[in-house]
């Protein structure tokens, strides 16, 4: 075949390219080693001087280390000296300053002493003034206090006969408060009597009417009682049977469910046994040729496994026993199974029942069961089997192992699949669940199994169905029992409640009527007592009376006497001043000397200590610029000591880093050339890593033709070697591949054509009628679009019209003359043509509004938002912030022309220039007074205020 020739050449090719990228790998492979034992030498070598370095960067850092802490030493110590020097030169001023202020003290202390002599003696000359005073003064007081304790005694007196008169004038007050109130008390009182007396036969009339309702009520309570006891039994009696329904329903879906998952997995192992049974999974690829070809080949029975019947529990044992004998083909005769074996390629292996040697049948011992009484065949196969394992006997399970005494008589195998024979030879089915014997069986039995299955399901649906219909009608009766039992209960909740509310009323109703009986007797008692204290004020009060006259009597006498003693306190009180006057002038004059010779001691004495802290202060600086002294001689021998121990220390430093500086450089040369080598050895890595995947490309090609031929052809591809022109292998591949497209074009038979050509007419006539549909569709949206672009070119003509002349008079307006117009770019199309604004402010030339300043484009802008606006005016407008691009000249310009058609249309302005500010009759704003609280401000601007301000 051309395909199977073609391929040979390719692979024949493909080992030729092959074999020099073979040599060149084992080439690269040989350097990359000699390169990695060069490189393992180069890396024992950078470690030795890795170490040698470690060591002397070590020995560096610690000389470094000291190097920093002698000069941090030396710091210190020098910084140290000059604190030092400085500390006692300012001890020596400190020292100046404290002499000449223990002078300056010295001297003020001898002042202070001479002052106090002076103070002592002016005090000692006041004493026998201050004295007389005093005795004076205390005179006069004693004859002013006499004065006053009599008066005083008569103002007691008269106080008391004032407070006796008022109290009396009280309780005369009080008493006939008193009687006003108990006459009131009592009016009121008896109008309580005559209201409780008809309280009292309303609540008897009621108490009567409610004891009526509650004998209606309590009747009605007792027949409702009995009607939904009858109920509750019903309703008892529906949820009974509702309830074992439910129950059997539950339990029929659940074996329904089992059903269903048992039809599931028996479906599933019909499908897997038709699947191993269809593909004959397990066999030999020569042996599923033929069987797949079973029509072509009658004379095969098939293989040995398959055809023969085992008990499930012995068909591990059976497959034991026959081995590799399971897996062949059983065929009628010696000459077809020499046919087959020409035929086939494959592998093979045939019993051929024409020719089989007779078999002696064994002896059956007591206690022995031959395997074969487990099989079923067919007649013909009984020979081959006595033959093959005749002599196997079944194993019994209570027995571990065979007695292997009769071992040259029979074999054995047990039921698990482990088998023995002539002592020596032991075979085991191993861990496998299944075997491959009594497959149709078991899809036979499996079919069965899931038909019946089917049948219980149907039958129990249906049992079900009914089951669920009566559960429904049962569900149904209950709820409507249900529903007229609650309403029962309601309508016993109702008279209950009725009943109840009844008793409440009648109760409360009794209780009311028991209330104002005890209240009828408590108000009779109250009438009595309240008479009785009214005839006692009245007589209380007459006597009052009589004793307040004689009281107003005394007090108008004590007045008298009071204002006679008032003259004479007020001379003595006067006298007893002028001598406290006195005698407070001389104290105050003995304070103040007292005060000074105190203030001139405390002075003294602060001297005197001020004096004998800066004698200390003197003595600590001079012993302190002693031991400071001593502090800067040591340093200084410290200092030099330091110095050459930094100086050995820095030539030390400077051998290692020479050294350092050796090493590191030696050992980045070492390192450059390990990085090196690495590189090369990556390169090396890199190219055998290529020509791997090029050699594994081209065997797995290899091995792509190979199972690419087996597998189209069933035919093993030869390794011998051809002779082909190389130049002939490109026009044979082009045939291939040219024969290859001209079968896939054909494509497979496709028996259901005629059914497929009619659903693809029937699409084809729905398709045309909806592209008829569309076509349609599209003249008419075509048309309505025609017609509206027309009516809005009118409409959008007329509009752009009207903008165009009210432009020419908003521009001359804002600009105070000048010209402004509009005109279209492109007029083929209106709708789709650019608007272009032609402007001329007064004193410029023509241009377009990109030329303009942005003042004057902010306010052409504003003329053009003005000519829209008076196509359609409005009475009100809302203009926000429009004023902000503008200067103060366009301002003014802006505002002239909002006051001309403010006076058509209202204006809102949202603004923040107080030039548009200035023009507005009313004014609104927002302010915070309170942190998220807003207040709207408002002012309105009068006629005479505009005029004053413009």
């Amino acid at each position: 075949m051309i395909t199977i020739e073609v391929t040979r050449a390719e692979i024949q090719l493909i080992k030729i390219k092959k074999k020099p990228l073979q040599d060149k790998l084992g080439e690269i492979k040989s350097k990359q080693s000699s390169l990695s034992g060069q490189m393992n030498l180069d890396e024992a070598l950078t470690e030795q001087v890795q170490s040698q370095f470690e060591n002397k960067k070590g020995e560096l850092s610690k000389c470094r280390k000291e190097i920093s802490y002698l000069e941090n030493i030396l710091s210190t110590l020098n910084s140290n000296l000059l604190v030092w020097a400085e500390k006692i030169l300012g001890n020596d001023n400190q020292k100046h300053h404290f002499s000449d202020e223990l002078k300056h003290n010295e001297d003020s202390l001898i002042i202070s002493a001479i002052k106090i002599d002076e103070l002592k003696s002016k005090k000692k000359k006041l004493m026998p003034e201050i004295k007389k005073r005093q005795i004076d003064f205390k005179s006069r007081e004693k004859q002013y206090q006499k004065v006053k304790d009599n008066s005083d005694i008569i103002q007691r007196n008269q106080e008391e006969l004032k407070k006796q008169t008022e109290s009396v004038y009280l309780k005369i007050c009080e008493e006939k408060g008193v009687i006003e109130r108990l006459k009131n008390t009592i009016t009121e009182i008896e109008q309580n009597k005559e209201t409780i007396d008809e309280k009292i036969e309303h609540y008897n009339q009621k108490l009567e009417n409610s004891n009526a309702d509650s004998n209606l009520a309590r009747a009605n309570v007792e027949n409702q009682e009995k009607k939904n006891g009858l109920l509750s039994y019903e309703v008892a009696s529906l949820k009974t049977e509702h309830s074992k329904l439910e129950q059997d329903i539950l339990s029929k879906r659940e074996e329904e469910n089992i059903l269903q998952s048992k039809i599931s997995t028996l479906s599933s192992q019909i499908d897997f046994y038709t699947n191993i049974i269809e593909n004959h999974e397990g066999k030999p690829a020569g042996v599923k040729h033929i069987l797949s070809n079973s029509k072509k080949y009658p004379f095969v029975l098939g293989v040995l496994s398959d055809v023969i019947e085992v008990a499930d529990p012995y068909q591990l044992a059976v497959e034991t026993a026959l081995g590799e004998y399971g897996n062949y083909l059983v065929v009628d005769s010696q000459k077809n199974a020499q046919m087959l074996i020409a035929e086939t390629k494959g592998g093979l292996s045939i019993f051929s029942l024409d020719n089989l040697p007779e078999v002696a049948t064994a002896e059956i011992q007591n206690h022995t069961e031959l395997l074969l009484t487990k099989i079923n065949c067919q007649p013909e196969l009984e020979k081959l089997l006595q033959l093959l394992i005749g002599d196997v006997c079944i194993l019994t399970t209570h027995k571990p192992e065979p007695y292997f005494s009769n071992t040259k008589i029979y074999n054995w195998v047990d039921i698990s699949g482990n088998y023995f024979a002539h002592g020596y030879i032991f075979k085991s089915s191993g861990h496998k669940s299944d075997s491959v014997i009594g497959r149709n069986q078991k899809l036979e039995l499996l079919e069965n199994e899931l038909i019946n299955t089917k049948k219980s399901v149907k039958i129990l649906n249906g049992n079900l169905k009914d089951l669920i219909n009566n559960t429904d009608i049962t569900r149904k009766n209950l709820q409507l029992k249900t529903d007229e039992l609650d309403s029962a209960i309601l309508k016993l909740n109702n008279f209950e409640q009725k009943l109840k509310q009844q008793d409440y009323v009648a109760t409360q109703h009794q209780e009311s009527i028991l209330e104002y009986k005890e209240i009828q007797k408590k108000i009779a008692s109250q009438i009595i007592n309240y008479n009785i204290r009214l005839k006692t004020a009245k007589d209380g009060i007459h006597d009052l009376g009589i004793e307040y006259e004689k009281s107003s009597k005394e007090y108008e006498t004590f007045q008298e006497k009071i204002a006679e003693d008032r003259s004479t306190i007020r001379t003595h009180e006067q006298n007893v001043q002028d001598a406290r006057i006195k005698l407070l002038e001389i104290e105050k004059e003995n304070e103040g000397l007292e005060y000074r010779i105190d203030t001139f001691i405390s002075q003294k004495n602060e001297l005197k200590v001020r004096i004998k802290k800066y004698n200390s202060e003197l003595l600590r600086i001079d012993n302190e610029n002693k031991n400071l002294q001593a502090s800067i001689s040591d340093g200084k021998e410290r200092l030099i000591n330091l110095s050459h121990s930094l100086d050995n220390t820095s030539r030390e430093k400077d051998e290692l880093e020479k050294f350092y500086n050796k090493s590191y450089a030696e050992l980045q040369r070492l390192q450059s050339g390990i990085r090196e080598r690495q590189k090369q050895k990556d390169e090396f890595i890199n190219t055998i890593r290529e020509y791997e995947i090029t050699i594994a490309e081209d065997s797995n090609e290899i091995k792509y033709h190979h199972s690419r031929i087996n597998e189209l052809y069933n035919e093993e591809l030869s390794d011998d070697p051809i002779s082909f022109d190389e130049d002939d292998l490109p026009s044979r591949k082009a045939e291939m591949e040219n024969i290859q497209k001209a079968l896939d074009r054909i494509g497979p038979v496709n028996l259901a054509v005629a059914e497929e050509y009619e659903k693809e007419s029937e699409r084809s006539g729905f398709l045309t009628d909806q592209y008829s549909d569309l076509v349609q569709s599209e003249k008419t949206i075509n048309e309505t679009i025609e017609k509206l672009d027309g009516e809005a070119q009118i409409k959008f003509m007329d509009t752009f019209t009207a903008i165009q002349e009210n432009f020419t008079k908003t521009y001359s307006s804002f600009f105070r003359g000048g010209e402004g117009h509009l005109r279209l770019v492109c007029e083929d199309d209106p709708l789709e043509a650019e608007i272009e604004i032609i402007a001329r402010p007064p004193g410029k030339k023509t241009q377009t509004i990109r030329m303009l300043s942005a003042g004057e484009k902010a306010l052409t802008a504003i003329a053009l938002l003005f000519a829209i606006y008076l196509v359609k005016p409005s009475p009100f407008c809302i203009l926000d912030e429009v004023d902000a691009p503008l200067d103060d000249t366009n301002i003014a310009k802006f505002t002239k022309v909002l006051k001309e058609f403010s006076k058509k249309t209202q204006f809102i302005v949202v603004t923040h220039n107080k030039l548009t500010m200035e023009k507005a009759d009313y004014m609104y704003g927002v302010t915070q007074v309170e942190e998220g609280v807003s207040k709207i401000v408002s002012v309105k601007f009068s006629s005479e205020k505009v005029k004053e301000f413009a």
